[in-house]
């Protein structure tokens, strides 16, 4: 045993001095890098976003009704140790003289809010600061700084509220949970709610709208909510985090996603070079395992010291690795911190073992069929010169490859179905790529003769296949760092709308059309009516129908009103996926989001009744679309015909952009409009883009590992070809081939392969490029042909120059020195 250790200490410093074992190392240590950091800075990524969304949502969970909540809620959330506060909102009217002004009143109880605060200040755009709602003394209130113009008053004037006189303190600048009120008519008033009695206003024929608010940790908030559902009550619905910012959020998704399928990108890559490695290093080692048994080492004793030996390897590469990715994640988040502008939550350990194991998964899978292999060598074969290892059956390498993608796959997406596709998407690649260079290599054979181009074989092909892959790899995340995250971009390009107007009236739809054109501003304005689903085919449809129990999200659309509205045009970022949009002179029919059909198991040519202010309409559905919700403009579940509503009581909608440098458009518009309500989303418009610019960033970073773990597929290929290329030259020159002969043959051949595989790289990426932005990304196909020149010159390029590099040291070698 002694004298296994010494020699297995001895023999590890030789192992590590091989080529093949250093490009092991490199692939494996690139592969946890990519893994490691993308996984720390989502982690971290995640957790802050869902802390501001738990601010916005103002608790981590809330229940909201129409009646007074059962306030054994409270009491059963505070037995279990969570922190409660109670909401009231209605509207209201506030009056100050001869002036009067409608405004969305809130009380809230003392604890409010529980996340975050209340920021306010003494004039519009002075000094802020944070209170909490026990900040204010008795009789004083605050507002937004809408209530304090209509009214013509400054911070500290008495106000009438009700039977009672209240004092506006301060302008509300900012509140935990405005999100959740954003498109509201009036403008917020908040208040203690100990002194709502006094005012007189609640009454039981009053419209408000009860919250309760529950804060405190996961498992204590995981195991209420377990026992609030089902006692919830018809008039109640439970909202969570994915209520919080679903524009901001679904912009860090679909940067998330690009993370990490640039972070599998750089795994699969890696996991190629190590398959390569792994192949090259059993072709060197077979000598040495021969060797081995001639001294009397068993099959299993050999496999103990080679497994041993890539074991070791994959440990240091997972810790180094992850040490590497911890430091390269505190850079990307160090970037978002700052957008985010709160400290991100500290990392946590999940990502380590995730790299750990993507080494372990990447060394067994990729490694351990050649090594199987390896340990077959027998000691004859050291006397018969063998130089390679016996054939291989190719089902065991295959269904250890198969089952290490998927498992990579699975780390990285958490969906096995997904991991799926993906890995069908692979092997049907690997098959296009192996067919289309045999076609051809085949149809290149029949010019090289007359061209003097080299032989075409099958090793050509394995290697047009290998290199291919490598560049689709590369390829594929240029087109999606650079094209798409441009399209990304532009879909919230500078000037998007900023600023929404509500509560149009149709007489002033009119002049408002002509204002905004004589503003060089176009903005369609669309009708909106507030509508119920009651029934669907002439069957009423509730909350308690049997097929919605288990649907909440079809609980909460039946129990709530549509915003319904009607066009002749479909409104932009829509695209129909089912039947058509309306034709001309259309009078009837409904266009909905399909996601929402979906919910609601609507198809096309259902019949659905919408109750409008106790007026029904029924219309058939006639088309179905997708939606893109993040264009910051008016965008509807349910579309009619264009004069669908012409008899229904309706108010107008609109976006427009209103230039920071041109403030006088909004000041005049509001001027001859006041009726109209302006609500302003550019800080909304601002995170989101700055969202967007920082994950592109992010995204350009992470992109660097997939760049490098091509390289040493490219070198890993190579050197696994190396001692055949030893072979040919040592041929070649007994033959009498010079060295200016033998260099422009190579570069000539490894140009052809490169070219190759470029082109059928740059085809396939694009092909998956644009599948991945329509699936992933929500974004329209688009053809970049360019990329196919590019694609071709690049791998034409690249794996001459690598390929010259690797073998030219072979050029100026004797024959003798060579057969050796």
């Amino acid at each position: 045993m002694t004298t296994f250790i010494q020699q297995f200490f001895i023999q590890i410093k030789r192992f590590w001095r091989l080529a093949e074992t250093r490009l092991l190392f490199l692939a494996l240590l690139i592969a946890v890098v990519a893994v490691t950091s993308v996984g720390f800075f989502t982690d971290r990524a995640d957790r802050a976003m869902n802390a501001q969304a738990i601010q916005l949502l103002g608790g981590d969970m809330v229940v909201v009704s129409t009646r007074p909540i059962d306030q054994s809620y409270i009491t059963e959330a505070e037995k279990r140790g969570l922190n409660t506060a109670s909401t009231i909102t209605f509207p209201s009217m506030v009056s100050h003289g001869e002036k009067i002004q409608l405004a969305q009143v809130k009380a809230v109880s003392n604890k409010y809010p529980l996340y975050g605060a209340i920021e306010i200040s003494a004039i519009s755009g002075g000094v802020a600061k944070e209170i909490h709602i026990n900040s204010l003394a008795e009789n004083e209130i605050i507002a937004g700084n809408r209530l304090f113009v209509s009214l013509g008053v400054k911070a500290g004037t008495a106000v009438q509220l009700g039977q009672s006189k209240k004092i506006l303190t301060h302008i509300i600048n900012k509140m935990p949970d405005q999100a959740s009120n954003a498109f509201q008519f009036a403008p917020t008033l908040v208040m203690p709610l100990n002194q709502l009695p006094e005012t007189g206003l609640l009454t039981g024929a009053s419209r408000a709208s009860y919250s309760l608010l529950f804060a405190g940790d996961e498992q204590q908030i995981k195991s209420f909510r377990h026992w609030l559902k089902p006692k919830l009550k018809h008039n109640e619905r439970l909202r969570t985090l994915e209520d919080g910012m679903p524009a901001v959020q679904q912009a860090l998704q679909r940067g998330q996603r690009f993370l990490k399928m640039a972070a599998l990108l750089s795994v699969i890559l890696a996991g190629a070079g190590i398959a390569l490695s792994s192949y090259s290093l059993t072709k060197h080692e077979t000598s040495a395992v021969a060797v081995l048994k001639t001294m009397g080492a068993s099959r299993w004793r050999v496999t103990q010291y080679y497994l041993l030996q890539l074991l070791i390897v994959a440990l240091i590469a997972g810790v180094m690795g992850s040490i590497f990715g911890y430091f390269i994640q505190f850079f990307l988040a160090d970037y978002l911190q700052d957008f985010i502008g709160q400290e991100l939550p500290s990392p946590r350990w999940m990502p380590v073992w995730i790299g750990l194991l993507t080494a372990q998964i990447l060394i067994v899978g990729f490694s351990v069929p050649h090594l199987l292999q390896l340990v077959k060598t027998m000691p004859v074969q050291i006397l018969q010169r063998a130089s390679s290892v016996s054939k291989a059956p190719l089902l065991l390498p295959f269904i250890s490859l198969t089952l290490s993608i998927l498992g990579l796959m699975w780390l990285q997406t958490a969906d096995i179905t997904l991991s799926l596709y993906l890995l069908i998407a692979i092997v049907i690649a690997l098959a296009i790529f192996w067919v289309s260079a045999l076609v051809m290599l085949k149809l290149i054979r029949k010019l090289g003769e007359r061209w003097h181009l080299p032989k075409a074989n099958h090793r050509m092909a394995l290697m047009v296949v290998v290199f291919g892959v490598g560049l689709f790899s590369l390829l594929l995340l240029t087109t999606l760092r650079s094209d798409l995250i441009d399209r990304w971009q532009a879909s919230l390009p500078e000037g998007a709308p900023n600023h929404f107007l509500i509560n149009i009236q149709p007489d002033e739809v009119g002049p408002l059309k002509s204002l905004l054109a004589k503003e060089n501003t176009k903005a369609p304005i669309y009708p909106m009516v507030r509508g119920r689903l009651v029934e669907i085919n002439n069957k009423p449809v509730s909350p308690d129908d049997l097929q919605y129990k288990e649907n909440q999200r079809a609980q909460r659309l039946l129990i709530r009103e549509f915003n319904l509205s009607a066009s002749k045009d479909m409104p932009e970022g829509n695209i129909i996926t089912a039947g058509k949009w309306f034709e001309k002179d259309t009078q009837a029919g409904f266009s909905m989001e399909e996601d929402i059909a979906e919910t609601l198991g609507v198809g096309m040519g259902d019949k659905l009744t919408f109750d409008i202010a106790g007026q029904q309409l029924v219309e058939t559905v006639t088309s179905l679309r997708t939606v893109q919700w993040d264009t910051m403009k008016p965008n509807f579940f349910v579309l009619a015909a264009p004069q669908a509503f012409k008899d229904y009581p309706k108010t107008f909608i609109t976006s427009i952009y209103v230039d920071k440098s041109k403030p006088e458009l909004l000041a005049n518009l509001i001027k001859k409009f006041p009726s109209v309500t302006d609500i302003d989303i550019s800080a909304i418009l601002t995170q989101v883009r700055e969202l967007i610019n920082k994950a592109a960033f992010a995204v350009q970073a992470i992109f660097l590992f997939t760049l490098v773990a091509g390289v040493v597929v490219l070198f890993a290929a190579l050197q696994s070809q190396k001692t055949i290329r030893r072979k040919e030259i040592a041929i070649l020159k007994s033959l009498g081939a010079n060295s200016t002969y033998l260099r422009r043959s190579l570069i000539l051949e490894f140009a052809m392969i490169g070219g190759l595989a470029g082109f059928l790289a740059a085809v396939l990426a694009l092909v998956a490029g644009n599948i991945a932005a329509y699936q992933l990304f929500e974004l329209t196909p688009q053809l970049n042909m360019g990329l196919i020149l590019i694609g071709t010159a690049l791998g034409a390029i690249l794996v001459s120059i690598a390929g010259y590099l690797n073998v030219r040291g072979l050029l100026s070698v004797v024959p003798v020195s060579l057969f050796r």
